[in-house]
């Protein structure tokens, strides 16, 4: 009996966690953190440093690989640069 209660007090802490972490999101999206931040505030709550700097390596690492295809693609280096300086 005693295992079975802790089981349900484990499985209430976790359900409640979770919902925190849902709610933090939710703020952060509505403050307009998904448009600047990378990941939203339940990334750094269960993930450990070491998970996070890799994550964040390969993410940039994609970006900056569009960035190379998107430049192939134009055939032109300078492409953003033309873009702006065009509608200024």
């Amino acid at each position: 009996m005693n295992t079975v209660v802790r089981l349900l007090k484990k499985a209430f802490h976790e359900i409640c966690f979770r919902i925190k972490l849902k709610n933090m999101d939710e703020i952060w999206y509505f403050m307009g953190g998904g448009c600047f931040g990378t990941f939203p505030p339940s990334f750094y709550y269960t993930h450990t440093q070491e998970e996070i700097e890799r994550i964040t390596a390969e993410k940039v690492a994609e970006i900056e690989k569009m960035i190379e295809q998107i430049n192939k693609k134009n055939r032109n280096p300078c492409f953003f640069e033309m873009i702006r300086t065009y509608y200024q």
